[in-house]
């Protein structure tokens, strides 16, 4: 473990000076206080990772003394769910599945604690679940089961917690390979949420769940190869991606889908793009820093373009990818694309 670099040493001696004579009511004040996070701007992503991790143990330290101190305090409960988040905080920043999982069983106990008003309960549950949910998105292959159930039992325990349909959705993003599954979940949170937001979203999701696995027939105004018409495009494997200038994730997945690009094989390889921009300067300007030449739709609505509205994209990127019999087969290709284009390019129209 790396010791407190000196940049932090002040804010470290500080918290013990404050604690060392400080009563009960002093002590809470303290940790509390130090939910504000590091005060330093860090000059790089190193650095800013160093900065939260320290801080963490900087509070880590705090909760740990004033259990130790006053472990029947009546705030106790709530210094334990604390605790447990910055443990698994701590466990996604070093890699460490054992933080992670001792702030699931500190949580898992937390939520069998009798006498607790049934809200407190929810929020335990609910950080128990969102911790074990994002803790296994790097083995979905193995754990996606396991994911929509946890997200299922909290809906299920804690009705009329509108925490419950957001957790479905949550797990409706993974189950993609899994269309049937995704509607019942979206299906699910849709008749539990009273949130319009949400129900936007929910409705935004069936809508391109509908399009999967049928005939994906569109055309499209570009401002660099007139229109598209993806029926005359059959025959190809189509990639359509949904960007935006002013999306750093566009960006950053372009960039890497630009590298990747040339390494494809690239006969009967399309790629078509769909800008949800509002300032033509910058799409323009990103668009040439592509050094892409591929068809780009762009109207100056923003989320507001009509067809993207039809389509309901409500996050970018959002990358699609059509075979060559012209029939919608990918509708979350962000990490999968390579996959799925070798695999249809080797498909018979």
């Amino acid at each position: 473990m790396k010791s407190l670099p000196l940049l932090l040493l002040p804010a470290a001696l500080f918290f013990s000076a404050l604690v060392a004579h400080a009563g009960v009511d002093e002590e809470w004040t303290a940790i509390t206080v130090l939910d504000s996070g590091p005060q330093k701007k860090p000059s790089s992503p190193e650095e800013a990772r160093l900065l939260a991790r320290n801080h963490l143990l900087i509070q880590k330290k705090a909760i740990e003394t004033f259990l130790a101190k006053y472990p029947d305090d009546p705030r106790a409960f709530e210094a334990r769910m604390r605790l447990a988040g910055i443990l698994a905080a701590l466990g996604n920043i070093d890699s460490n599945q054992k933080q992670i999982n001792e702030a699931l069983r500190i949580l898992g106990e937390l939520e069998k604690t009798p006498g607790v008003p049934r809200d407190k309960l929810a929020d335990v549950g609910f950080r128990r679940v969102s911790i074990f949910m994002q803790a296994q998105m790097a083995n979905l292959d193995l754990m996606r089961g396991a994911i929509v159930d946890s997200a299922r039992s909290y809906a299920s325990r804690y009705p009329g917690d509108r925490r419950g349909p957001r957790l479905l959705v949550e797990a409706a993003t993974i189950c993609d390979e899994q269309p049937d599954l995704k509607r019942k979940l979206l299906d699910q949170a849709l008749t539990l949420t009273s949130e319009e937001e949400l129900k936007l979203r929910i409705n935004d999701d069936l809508k391109r769940l509908d399009l999967l696995d049928k005939p994906f027939n569109l055309k499209l105004s570009t401002v660099n190869a007139g229109e598209i018409d993806f029926a005359k495009l059959r025959g190809n494997v189509v990639v359509l991606i949904f960007w935006a200038a002013e999306s750093p994730p566009s960006l950053l997945w372009l960039r890497g889908f630009r590298g990747a690009y040339d390494k494809l094989p690239q006969e009967n390889l399309r790629v078509v793009t769909f800008s949800l921009d509002e300032k033509k300067d910058l799409f323009e300007e990103k668009q040439k820093a592509m050094q892409a030449n591929w068809p780009a739709h762009f109207d100056g609505k923003g989320w507001a373009d009509p067809i993207a509205r039809s389509l309901g994209i409500n996050a970018l990127p959002t990358v699609w990818i059509i075979d060559k019999k012209g029939v919608l087969r990918a509708l979350n290709a962000r990490e999968s694309y390579e996959t799925w284009i070798r695999k249809l390019l080797r498909e018979n129209p």
